[in-house]
């Protein structure tokens, strides 16, 4: 099993949530908080502090085990056994939202007169070779990448003030606090997909490097101003109702910004989403077959790699319906639920291990 240091570690996730929040939440976010969407990810930075403490304490308790190994040391093998079936459907649920979301992001903005199925298989070749090369290998991919986005996403937002009313903004908590509430729910939901990490084997890459507890409240912290940034600036653009129209709201933004000469400006937005979620599925798919084997205690990597994405192209290609059942149903309803899979049982997981660990120091 190959390790990747802290530091690549927040590389790899700053990549990942990116593509979920600006890609595939703000539609639901601004669906369920409207105006009040940008408050709701504020109020939940807490929640995501909180939770890259109780990853970074998991994984000072067992350093070498995966959270499918956690849940068995904290509630015993059969009942672990049980439980370890919600963090691998909520694996393969990351898969199939991103690959659908890709898919029909292609054919809407892209490609619409070619059929999904044909760029989805060439896209799943991409995700499988870089499965091929390991975990290490794509977090490397992410390094550089993610510095790319960064310099060019300030641009952008620098580019596009001229476009921007902050009167959009207001006023606040027109609804009360209930639109407030659900959109924490869906955002920490998103900072839920910190629990990868705990399915990766890290360590410090040289003495001298900053801990896991600070690389892991650096990010929170990262992908909050990413996230918020780009809510903000899509709400100044386009205004809390317009915003509910659009498909696909950060790649709407990128097109109505103008930087000099560069007409195309939106093939930043195309690249980054495609380039993004190649890398996410990828690492998704690898914790998943990971977990999966764990779980069944198997070797044949590869025959579950063949197993995991002929359902995932199953379900993102044909019981799927449309896009509108994709962001009502699958985005909307159930992404927030996940948040109680990925925040809510880490947190009891921690609780018991450290009860354990107590009795155990107790008795000797």
């Amino acid at each position: 099993m190959e390790y990747i240091s802290y530091r690549q570690s927040v590389f790899l996730i700053s990549m990942i949530l990116p593509v979920t929040g600006h890609f595939l939440l703000l539609q639901p976010l601004f669906a369920t908080s409207g105006r009040d969407g940008w408050i709701s990810i504020l109020f939940t930075v807490p929640i995501g502090l909180l939770f890259a403490f109780v990853l970074y304490r998991l994984h000072t308790l067992y350093p070498s085990k995966t959270i499918v190994e956690m849940l068995e040391q904290a509630f015993g093998v059969i009942l672990g056994k049980i439980l370890s079936i919600s963090i691998l459907s909520y694996f393969f649920y990351m898969v199939v939202i991103t690959a659908y979301a890709l898919f029909d992001f292609i054919y809407v903005i892209f490609l619409p007169e070619t059929p999904k199925w044909a760029f989805a298989i060439s896209f799943y070749i991409v995700v499988i070779y870089g499965m091929y090369l390991g975990m290490e290998s794509i977090a490397r991919m992410a390094e550089p990448l993610l510095l790319i986005i960064i310099v060019t996403g300030i641009t952008i937002s620098i580019a596009g003030q001229p476009e921007k009313n902050y009167e959009n903004l207001f006023p606040l908590f027109e609804y009360g606090t209930t639109p407030i509430l659900l959109g924490m729910l869906l955002t920490a939901a998103l900072f839920g997909e910190f629990i990868l990490l705990m399915m990766l084997r890290l360590r410090k890459e040289h003495s001298k490097a900053k801990s896991f507890l600070f690389t892991n409240m650096i990010t929170v912290l990262l992908i909050t101003w990413m996230f918020i940034s780009t809510s903000i600036s899509t709400l100044a653009v386009f205004g809390s109702e317009q915003v509910k129209d659009l498909q696909y709201p950060a790649q709407s933004l990128v097109r109505v910004v103008s930087i000099g000469f560069i007409e195309r400006i939106d093939i930043y937005g195309i690249a980054t989403i495609v380039v993004g979620c190649v890398i996410r599925m990828a690492t998704f798919q690898y914790i998943l077959n990971l977990g999966i084997r764990q779980w069944l205690v198997k070797k044949n990597k590869w025959g579950i790699h063949i197993g995991i994405s002929f359902f995932v192209l199953l379900f993102s290609l044909f019981l799927i319906e449309d896009q509108q059942q994709f962001f009502e149903v699958y985005l909307q309803q159930i992404y927030p639920v996940t948040a109680f899979i990925s925040v809510g049982l880490p947190l009891v997981t921690w609780l018991l291990l450290e009860i354990k660990q107590k009795e155990t120091r107790t008795m000797k």
